[in-house]
């Protein structure tokens, strides 16, 4: 165990909080980064850095450590947004990135199923897109939804119905 040096502020409680923030990290770095690949943005590991970062800087603040997960998710959404809103000012139209495809068939018709998802999700609302990949990803209920999305948990029904319609429809499309 390492001695906290006299004058030093960084006591039990400051060394609790950052083991439980170290914990936390680890526990969810990977999936605030899904997240954000799944809600559209091109630089999903920065945008869940720079939640963590944001995060850190208010953790001293935070009155129960049960929101600190919802208030990371919220975030990563958010920044996931801007992102988006950024890259329509600078460039119209994103180039497509060309995947290399898998010599095994099994592998590039999983590639082609999940490039027509991916596809079918951007051509939905971005509340649409966001509703379903909270739901059907992360798989939180319809209260952790709406409390990520700061929305009523009718409004994340109607909108579950709706994206769902609107998915099935793009898919068939195909």
């Amino acid at each position: 165990m390492r001695a906290v040096a006299a004058g030093s502020d960084a006591g039990p409680s400051s060394m609790d909080a950052m083991a439980a923030f170290a914990a936390l990290f680890d526990e969810s770095f990977e999936a605030m980064r899904r997240l954000a690949y799944l809600l559209g943005a091109d630089d999903p590991e920065n945008i869940a850095q720079e939640a963590f970062v944001r995060l850190h800087g208010r953790w001293q603040t935070l009155y129960d450590d049960s929101k600190a997960l919802p208030y990371l998710r919220a975030m990563v959404v958010n920044l996931s947004r801007s992102r988006l809103r950024h890259l329509r000012v600078v460039r119209r139209t994103p180039p497509d990135v060309m995947l290399d495809e898998l010599s095994a068939e099994s592998h590039a018709m999983a590639r082609q199923e999940h490039r027509r998802i991916r596809e079918a999700l951007g051509k939905l609302s971005r509340r649409q897109r966001e509703v379903l990949v909270l739901r059907y990803w992360l798989d939180l209920d319809q209260a952790a939804i709406a409390e990520t999305l700061g929305v009523a948990v009718g409004t994340v029904k109607a909108t579950t119905s709706h994206a769902m319609t609107n998915l099935r429809k793009h898919l068939e499309e195909w």
